[in-house]
């Protein structure tokens, strides 16, 4: 290869390696591709810091796309991460493992390694460690609220990485999200309102790693309603009545579990909306994070 175009390729992909790392956008300063654990180079978050100057540390959220629990590496809701930089927050998109080559207690598990390492990272980028949210839609509703009541618990006893910080959030919206896989496939009123139940029971098998079964311990401590204690973090769940994938019994009997057990948790179902929840839904978390966090 003739020299000059060696050198002109190679300026052109460190050029666009780094851009690839920090760029500006219209909501702020982007930072891509940040490796937040060592356990697979797929594992990397986008973090959004917003435009507007401060002198003081400000909330970050993490936004956590959804897709079925298949392996997904958070891009696809990078407008959402936007809309919370525009509106004053930091907000980090995330990458996780998922099935077929992985169940839920590795993706929980990352969930948790990336807001340990924000904390970890939180004084370089001027965030407040102290006020960590998530957020997700679909699947990724299911793992923000999964990751609000679970706490420090961590489901894989060799997730240590970064262990000298605390994987807690401060609050969660659940969008559309799944609670209860037990009662997803067992309680007529829920299986009536859900099409091409079949399939989903593969594919959250699949995720769970065993057979259905309403005693199974998998799918029962895969159910966020099973996780829910006195020091859980206040959650808002958003939901639609049409929507045809999830039945919206799940964001409903989430709620009442958690009322019932004397938390501070919000709901908001409206009649339309489909599998995307409510259309002004971030409008409502950012007004929801701004109350809460």
């Amino acid at each position: 290869m003739n020299r000059k175009i060696f050198v002109s390729t190679l300026l052109l992909w460190v050029f666009a390696v780094t851009a690839a790392w920090s760029q500006e956008d219209q909501a702020g300063t982007v930072h891509e591709g940040l490796s937040y654990s060592g356990k697979d180079k797929w594992l990397k978050l986008d973090l959004y810091l917003p435009s507007a100057a401060t002198t003081q540390p400000v909330p970050c959220i993490v936004v956590i796309q959804g897709g079925g629990f298949m392996a997904r590496n958070g891009k696809g809701f990078r407008n959402f991460a936007r809309h919370f930089a525009e509106n004053g927050f930091a907000a980090a998109t995330i990458a996780y493992r998922g099935r077929p080559e992985n169940t839920w207690q590795t993706t929980v598990a990352d969930t948790k390694t990336a807001v340990r390492y924000l904390r970890k990272i939180s004084g370089n980028y001027g965030i407040d460690p102290k006020r960590i949210g998530a957020m997700g839609r679909s699947a990724g509703g299911t793992l923000a609220v999964m990751h609000a009541v679970s706490g420090d618990d961590t489901p894989q006893a060799a997730d240590t990485e970064h262990s000298e910080f605390s994987s807690e959030i401060q609050a969660a919206v659940g969008i559309c999200g799944i609670y209860d896989f037990v009662a997803r496939f067992s309680d007529p009123t829920q299986k009536a309102l859900q099409p091409g139940l079949a399939k989903k029971l593969v594919s959250n098998g699949e995720w769970i790693g065993t057979p259905f079964s309403q005693t199974d311990k998998e799918w029962i401590s895969a159910s966020a309603i099973n996780s829910i204690s006195p020091n859980d973090p206040p959650i808002l769940f958003l939901q639609s009545r049409n929507d045809p994938v999830v039945p919206w019994l799940q964001a409903q009997n989430m709620h009442d579990a958690m009322l019932k057990a004397k938390l501070r948790p919000e709901i908001k179902i409206t009649e339309t909306g489909g599998h995307g929840g409510p259309p002004n839904a971030e409008d409502l978390m950012v007004e929801y994070f701004r109350k809460v966090l």
